[in-house]
C-alpha cells in the first residue's frame, strides 16, 4: 500500500503521451499525406515541438510531479493518523511530536520540522501557552510555492502564443513566393502559399491543443492538492492535536480577566478608607500647626474646634451688646417721652 501511493502519480501522466501522439499527427500531415515533403514546413514543426518537449518537461519534472508525490504521502499519513487514533484513543502528538519523518517526503517533512521548532520556542517564550499552528506551514500557500504556480499559469498561454507566431511565420513563407503578375505566375505561387496556409493552420492546432490539455493538467493537480491538504489538516486537528487558534483565544480570554482583576482589586484598594487610628495616633498637639511630623488631617481638626468656640464666644457678646443697647435706647426714649407729655399738659394748664 505504501508503495502503490508513493509511486501513484497525478494527471500530468497524459501530457507525454499527448505530446507523442501529436508528433505523430505532424508526421501523417506533412510526410503521408502525398502532398510532397516541404522543408520550411518540417523544420517549423520541428522547432514548435522542440519548444514543447522543454516546456512539458520541466513543468512535469520541477512541478506537478514534487506536488503530486506530496498528495500521494499526506494521502497515505492520513490513512495512518487514522489507524494509529484507533489503536490509542487519544491525541497522538506526544506520539508524533518526535518524530522527524512523519510524511517520508523531504519537503513536506522539511515543513513539519520547521512547525515543531516554532511551537518549542513558543510555548518556551510564552508564559500563557500560546502556540502555533500546523496550518501555518502546510497550506495552499505552501502548495502554490511548490508547482511554482504563477510560471505554470502563463504556459498555457505561452502554448496558444506559439501557435499563433506559427500561423504568422507560414503565412509569412507562403506569400513571400506569391507572385499577382500574369495567369501563369499566379498559378505557380499558389502551390507556395498553400504550403505556407498548412503551415498556420496546424502550428495553430498544435499550439490549442497543447494549451487545453496543459491548462487542464494544471487545474486538475491544483484542486487535487489543495483538497488532499485541507483534507489532511482535517485529519490532524481531529485525531493529532486540535486548533491552535481556539486555544489562543481562550488564552487570551484568561489572560484579560485576570488583568481585569487586577485592575479591580486596584481600584477597590485606592478607593477603600483610610484607618481613623492611624490619625488618632497624632493628634496630640506639638505647639507648631506646621509640624510635618503631625499628621495634616488632625492639624486641620485641632484648628477647627478653636474656631467654633472663639466664635461661639464671640456671639454671645455681640447678641448681649445688641440687646442691652436695645433696652438702653429704649429707656431713652421712654424716658424723654415722659418729660414731654408733662410739658404739654403745664402749657395748657397756662393757657387756662
Amino acid at each position: 500500500m505504501e508503495k502503490e501511493n508513493t509511486m501513484k502519480t497525478g494527471s500530468e501522466g497524459i501530457l507525454f503521451p499527448v505530446y507523442f501522439i501529436m508528433i505523430a499527427v505532424a508526421v501523417c500531415l506533412n510526410v503521408f499525406s502525398g502532398s510532397g515533403y516541404d522543408p520550411v514546413n518540417i523544420v517549423v514543426n520541428i522547432c514548435m515541438f522542440m519548444i514543447i518537449g522543454c516546456i512539458i518537461l520541466w513543468a512535469n519534472t520541477r512541478c506537478f510531479m514534487p506536488v503530486s508525490r506530496m498528495v500521494a504521502r499526506m494521502r497515505y499519513t492520513i490513512q495512518t493518523i487514522e489507524i494509529d487514533f484507533d489503536k490509542s484513543e487519544a491525541y497522538l502528538w506526544r506520539k508524533y511530536k518526535d518524530k522527524t519523518k512523519l510524511f517520508d517526503n523531504k519537503l513536506l517533512d522539511q515543513r513539519f520540522n520547521e512547525y515543531k521548532l516554532e511551537s518549542m520556542r513558543m510555548s518556551i517564550l510564552s508564559e500563557h501557552g500560546l502556540r502555533c499552528d500546523i496550518e501555518d506551514y502546510i497550506n495552499e500557500y505552501f502548495i502554490d510555492a511548490t508547482i511554482k504556480k504563477g510560471m505554470l499559469s502563463i504556459i498555457p498561454g505561452v502554448l496558444t502564443g506559439l501557435g499563433i507566431l506559427g500561423t504568422f511565420v507560414g503565412l509569412s513563407f507562403g506569400l513571400q513566393n506569391f507572385n499577382t503578375g500574369t495567369a501563369a505566375a499566379i498559378t505557380n505561387s499558389i502551390a507556395p502559399l498553400m504550403d505556407g496556409i498548412k503551415i498556420a493552420f496546424h502550428t495553430s492546432i498544435y499550439g490549442m491543443v497543447f494549451s487545453l490539455i496543459f491548462n487542464f493538467v494544471y487545474k486538475k493537480n491544483l484542486e487535487d492538492a489543495y483538497r488532499t491538504v485541507d483534507k489532511f489538516l482535517e485529519t490532524y486537528h481531529k485525531y493529532v492535536l486540535p486548533k491552535a487558534e481556539s486555544d489562543n483565544i481562550q488564552v487570551l480570554v484568561n489572560c484579560i480577566d485576570a488583568m481585569g482583576e487586577k485592575i479591580a482589586d486596584c481600584i477597590a484598594e485606592a478607593m477603600q478608607p483610610t484607618p481613623r487610628n492611624f490619625y488618632e495616633n497624632g493628634t496630640e498637639p506639638t505647639g507648631n500647626p506646621y509640624d510635618e511630623n503631625e499628621p495634616s488631617v488632625d492639624m486641620y481638626e485641632n484648628l477647627a474646634e478653636p474656631s467654633i468656640d472663639a466664635y461661639g464666644n464671640h456671639a454671645e457678646p455681640s447678641i448681649n451688646a445688641y440687646g442691652d443697647y436695645a433696652e438702653s435706647s429704649m429707656g431713652t426714649y421712654k424716658d424723654h417721652s415722659e418729660p414731654s407729655m408733662d410739658t404739654f399738659e403745664n402749657h395748657a394748664d397756662g393757657l387756662e
